[in-house]
């Protein structure tokens, strides 16, 4: 199961530039950075204390106030923190070499493709009817599985890496975000529907803990599991824990599906498992994927990372041949 873009929720509208008295320098404030970067605005704080950096303006109210140059680089070290490095061994760090370890790293490196490139240009070129057309077109030919592969989750990908580099915008995720979701439902629906008809098994509730506001590849992970003519019950995201136990009550489910971003703290990630694993019956497994650092830990008997999308039919395949004559 993969995972949405980057983590971020903001408004591009709410994006508010203040200048700073002293030097009439625009800034744009710690709140909506640490909405756009999904962290907190203390964490934001302490990085500033302890490794000197960010460094922020002030308004004349004394609201930290970050130049576009800061935040550049915030979404660099946020997207290196998201692949597992330690905050004292980038956030010293010039833009350069930060752009050089993201990519000598791997981060967010996907595979060139020249359709790709020109989806990306269209959206950055706001050119966004062109954009749903295009996408809807190479969907339409390559089919469900190859476009969940090979367009949406690599999209994804470009789309969080321009974002860090500031050449997308935040209404231009929104406006991404849309147009996919929208186009893998037109080409789900009616395999839904016959799967649904003919009671296809395993039964899988898809949905996220409270915290986890990014939906994308919770979508990702129904497509492929509806190809394995699984009965896919969605619930939308950020499902409370009792009233995921109570739609696999309802729906007679047997395997409950997670996805997380690297948004959501590894703590929170492991509580929310922990807990919903004691809630949930012993033979109801709890399968996660995602881009989380948190799934690389050991996690209770009955959950199971599923790395990657591509391995989702395997994993039903296995689940079948321990539980259906």
């Amino acid at each position: 199961m993969d995972s949405d873009p980057a983590g971020k929720s903001a408004n591009a509208s709410e994006r508010v530039f203040t200048p700073t008295p002293a030097a009439g320098v625009a800034g744009i404030g710690i709140a909506i950075i640490a909405q756009e970067l999904g962290v907190t605005k203390d964490t934001l704080r302490v990085w500033e204390r302890r490794y000197g950096f960010p460094q922020p303006m002030r308004s004349s109210g004394g609201e930290r106030l970050y130049s576009q140059e800061q935040v550049t680089k915030l979404r660099l070290v946020k997207r290196l923190l998201d692949a597992g490095h330690r905050p004292s061994k980038v956030l010293g760090q010039s833009i350069d070499v930060l752009q050089h370890l993201a990519e000598s790293s791997g981060v967010g490196q996907d595979a060139p493709d020249a359709e790709l490139d020109y989806l990306i240009s269209l959206l950055r070129a706001s050119a966004y009817d062109g954009f749903r057309f295009d996408l809807l077109k190479r969907a339409t030919r390559d089919g469900l599985e190859r476009f969940v592969v090979d367009v949406a989750a690599p999209l994804s990908a470009r789309v969080g890496n321009a974002w860090a580099a500031g050449t997308l915008q935040v209404y231009h995720e929104h406006q991404f975000s849309e147009a996919i979701q929208s186009t893998m439902r037109s080409l789900m629906r009616p395999l839904s529907d016959v799967v649904r008809g003919r009671g296809g098994r395993p039964r899988v509730l898809l949905t996220t803990l409270s915290g986890e506001a990014h939906g994308l590849g919770i979508l990702m992970a129904e497509a492929m599991f509806t190809l394995s003519e699984c009965e896919c019950v969605q619930l939308g995201l950020q499902t409370p824990l009792h009233d995921i136990v109570d739609a696999v009550a309802a729906h007679q489910i047997d395997v409950v599906a997670l996805s997380f971003t690297a948004t959501l703290p590894a703590q929170s990630v492991a509580k929310g498992l922990t807990d919903l694993r004691h809630m949930l019956p012993p033979h109801v497994p709890v399968w996660v994927g995602g881009s989380s650092p948190a799934l690389r830990h050991k996690f209770d008997d009955g959950v199971h990372p599923v790395t990657g999308l591509n391995q989702i039919d395997k994993t039903v395949a296995e689940w079948r041949q321990l539980h259906l004559p």
